[in-house]
Formats: structure tokens, C-alpha cells, sequence
């Protein structure tokens, strides 16, 4: 197994459980002129579903780590913090996990789901999927990761931490962007965020 595949399954269950992780460029050691350079990747996949359960709407596309994301990987690794709660903004509300204090009505939708599966297509990928339903016509037109994180130890974040944006992604249909998703009131928005180390 390569080095940086070893680095990355690492980094990745470190994520995972609270421990820390690194991102940009790791020196090997300052003995050793070579530097490998990680990237983080956010894969999203959006589906509106009509309210008969019909795909009335799909979008694909890679979101990129803002700095705010890249200090708070720095921040981890050194374990100067800890990983909180996660959470998807989908410009209509957020769609956060089952430990933020937040409460389960419009704009924070409390159903996304945080795994990291060992096996299969996803293997060694942090994994964020949720749900939404917006009450009234909508556009999306940004969307991004947020990761809480507070002082202490790995497990300590159990409420709602100070949130620092992760990853972003526009969505204008400009410059190689995805078009903007429009969404009817009661329709169901669909969201998986897969993130990945290469």
C-alpha cells in the first residue's frame, strides 16, 4: 500500500473520530527533500425529488477547501481542537447531524447521517448525506461543509460548537460552475457529500 494511501485512510478515520487531520502539503520529514501534496475533494451529489418521489432535478459536481477549512485540518492535527458536529448548508437551510443543540424545524433540518465505510466504493471517505424540504420556492446557488469544533478532548463537542466553513461551491453556471438548482416548495432535496484525500 502507497504512502499517501496510508496518509489518507488515516487522516480519514482521524476526521472521523475527533482526532485531527492534515491537509495541504506534508512534509515526509525534514530529512527528506520530497514533499507529497494531499488533496481534499468534496464530491456532491443534489436530487430534488418531486413530492410523487420523482427526479425532477440532479446536479454532480466537486466543491474545493476554503482556508478556513484548511486551518481548521492544521488546528486538528495538532490538537489544538477538537472535531464537533458537522453540517451541509444548502442556502435555504442546513442539514446538520443528530449532536448539534440545534432544533429540527426550517432552516436546520436535524437528519444527516456522518460515516466513514472501511469497504465497498466508499471506502476510506467521510461520507455526509441528508435530507431537506424547503416551505417555499427556492434556488440554490451555494453550498458548503461546515465542521464545529471546540477546545478539549476528542469527544467533548456535544452541543453546538463554533462552526467553521470546510468546503464551498457556487453555483451560477458560470466559469465551469453547475447551474443553480431551483426547488418548489415541498420538494425534497437530496444531498451527499463525499470527502476524500488523494
Amino acid at each position: 500500500m502507497s504512502s499517501k494511501r496510508i496518509i489518507a485512510i488515516a487522516l480519514a478515520i482521524a476526521l472521523t473520530l475527533g482526532v485531527g487531520v492534515a491537509g495541504g502539503a506534508i512534509v515526509r520529514s525534514m530529512d527528506s527533500p520530497s514533499v507529497d501534496k494531499l488533496t481534499v475533494h468534496g464530491q456532491w451529489t443534489i436530487v430534488v425529488h418531486n413530492k410523487r418521489g420523482k427526479v425532477v432535478a440532479r446536479r454532480h459536481f466537486e466543491n474545493a477547501l476554503v482556508p478556513g477549512g484548511a486551518g481548521l485540518l492544521s488546528q486538528l492535527l495538532s490538537r489544538q481542537i477538537s472535531a464537533g458536529s458537522w453540517g451541509v448548508n444548502i442556502g435555504f437551510g442546513a442539514i446538520v447531524d443528530a449532536t448539534n443543540s440545534a432544533s429540527d424545524s426550517p432552516p436546520f433540518y436535524k437528519n444527516l447521517v456522518v460515516s466513514a465505510p472501511t469497504t465497498g466504493p466508499d471506502a476510506n471517505k467521510l461520507v455526509l448525506s441528508g435530507n431537506a424540504t424547503p416551505t417555499s420556492n427556492v434556488t440554490i446557488n451555494n453550498v458548503d461543509t461546515y465542521l464545529g469544533s471546540c477546545s478539549g478532548a476528542p469527544g467533548s463537542c456535544t452541543s453546538n460548537p463554533a462552526s467553521t466553513q470546510f468546503t464551498h461551491k457556487t453555483l451560477d453556471g458560470l466559469n465551469g460552475n453547475p447551474a443553480a438548482v431551483s426547488v418548489a416548495a415541498g420538494q425534497q432535496v437530496a444531498v451527499t457529500v463525499k470527502l476524500s484525500f488523494s
